[in-house]
């Protein structure tokens, strides 16, 4: 990978960014031409972002509340992942810049590293425990080779919208042939959801969210240049996340992209930072805070017309309760609900809901620390959330990645106003989890690499976008 001396225009005494792909090529170049290997690029990364919207096995449904312990998972999912982890692995390391690969052995991804395989250790299941760990890592190589694979950002925005366009396809095709199985049907716990759409997830409560980061994608096309394209998708997950009727994440993400717009409209990262920062306070205020605050609690009922987030606050509450009594390291990762901890304690009459056969808490936040303390927690809360807004900073600072960076943060912001209604961190192959780590490491390598730099074809100059 060869660096440049000149500083990014506009940008005085600033570094110049590398080419995060300055061309494709395998041990033996002449095994495939060039372009047959940049549409095997192109391919891969369609494929990848494709498998992370759709699974392996779509059309699955479950209700959010069980009476058994937690799943042991699809074979078909965990065998096909491990498969797709593998061809991954290969790809990257055989298509993909070795500086930008080596971009991602930083302090804060090795220390998860040791995490997990500290929580892996020390889990009183330690078998299952590795498989989660594993099908987790597996979903981080896909979702990173997803964006290092293309050589350049109209490579990248054809892998997105074909797999955008699948995504789109499988969940309205749904709807035509498969009705009973892409609307929610009668379900004895959560009777409220029937007949709404689901499409090919497994719940609605993951529809949605998924279809946001859809329709966010959506709003990058429409700005780099496809309209149309760009308008037909953002179009088409918008309704989808109206028709799955959760007025909170249909009102989350039209926030996180005017937060973001706010950056183009001042000309500075750290007006959509600042915004960002105080829609996540007000976001608490009105969520946990709400736990303390009755008038606040009010304010929710006026607004919403329910002041529990559909039983949500008696989860919280019991969280909280719980935070404590492993306070450095948590249960373990993967280890508190569907586990004894929960499942073993008296029925709780007194509360809404019974908590014990509930799959998760609800909050991202609140189920970090459970699962791995103040110290292990408050590692993968900075790799999650707070990691990415300075690299959103430095990433917009070259103007040839602004458009694209703008893109994962929206994603960002919205999963992290997401984060105090529902949990998916570290979260196996669940595509809400894959989009928002696939939005990290996107802001990791913007941060870093020109996503255009050195990607002209053989005989053509290279151009840089103009600014955003």
């Amino acid at each position: 990978m060869r660096h440049t001396s000149s500083s990014l225009p506009g940008q005085p005494g600033h570094p110049a960014w590398s080419p995060l792909q300055s061309g494709l090529s395998l041990a033996r170049p002449d095994v495939l031409p060039a372009g047959a290997l940049r549409g095997v690029a192109i391919l891969l990364s369609a494929l990848g972002l494709a498998l992370m919207l759709i699974s392996l096995q779509p059309y699955v449904g479950a209700s959010m509340v069980s009476e058994t312990g937690p799943s042991q998972g699809s074979p078909i999912n965990q065998y096909g992942f491990l498969a797709a982890g593998l061809v991954f692995a290969l790809a990257v390391t055989s298509l993909a810049s070795r500086k930008a690969l080596a971009s991602v052995l930083t302090p804060g991804f090795l220390l998860l590293g040791l995490l997990l395989a500290y929580n892996v250790a020390t889990s009183p299941e330690s078998a299952l425990a590795l498989r989660a760990v594993i099908l987790t890592v597996i979903g981080m190589v896909i979702a990173f080779s997803v964006i290092i694979l293309p050589r350049g950002e109209r490579d990248f925005q054809i892998a997105l919208t074909l797999a955008l366009l699948a995504a789109l396809a499988m969940s309205y095709g749904g709807l035509i042939v498969f009705p009973d199985l892409a609307r929610h049907g009668y379900d004895a716990y959560e009777p409220q959801h029937s007949g709404l759409w689901r499409g090919h997830f497994s719940h609605k409560n993951i529809a949605g969210p998924v279809m946001c980061v859809i329709a966010i994608c959506g709003v990058y096309l429409m700005r780099s240049g496809q309209r149309l394209l760009g308008l037909i998708i953002f179009a088409a997950g918008t309704l989808f996340v109206i028709q799955t009727g959760s007025k909170t994440t249909s009102g989350l993400f039209p926030i996180a992209i005017l937060i973001v717009f706010s950056a183009t409209l001042f000309g500075r990262a750290a007006a959509a930072i600042l915004l960002t920062l105080m829609a996540l306070a007000s976001a608490w205020l009105f969520t946990i805070g709400s736990l303390d605050h009755p008038r606040i609690s009010y304010l929710v009922l006026d607004f919403l017309g329910d002041q529990t987030y559909t039983g949500r606050t008696t989860l919280w509450e019991f969280s909280l309760s719980k935070i404590m009594d492993h306070p450095w390291f948590g249960f373990g990762l993967y280890n508190f609900w569907g586990t004894d901890n929960v499942l073993g304690l008296d029925a709780p009459f007194e509360s809404a809901w019974d908590y014990r056969f509930i799959i998760h808490g609800h909050n991202n936040y609140l189920d970090i620390l459970l699962n791995l303390g103040f110290v292990g927690g408050g590692l993968l809360i900075w790799i999650l959330f707070i990691g990415p807004m300075f690299n959103y900073a430095r990433a917009r600072r070259n103007p040839g990645n602004r458009k694209l960076a703008d893109m994962f943060f929206m994603i960002i912001v919205f999963v992290s106003l997401l984060s105090f209604l529902e949990t998916f961190f570290l979260a196996r192959n669940d595509p809400i989890w894959l989009m928002h780590v696939f939005a990290v490491f996107g802001l990791h390598l913007l941060a870093r690499f020109d996503i255009n730099a050195g990607t002209a074809l053989p005989g053509k100059p290279s151009r840089r976008p103009k600014p955003a």
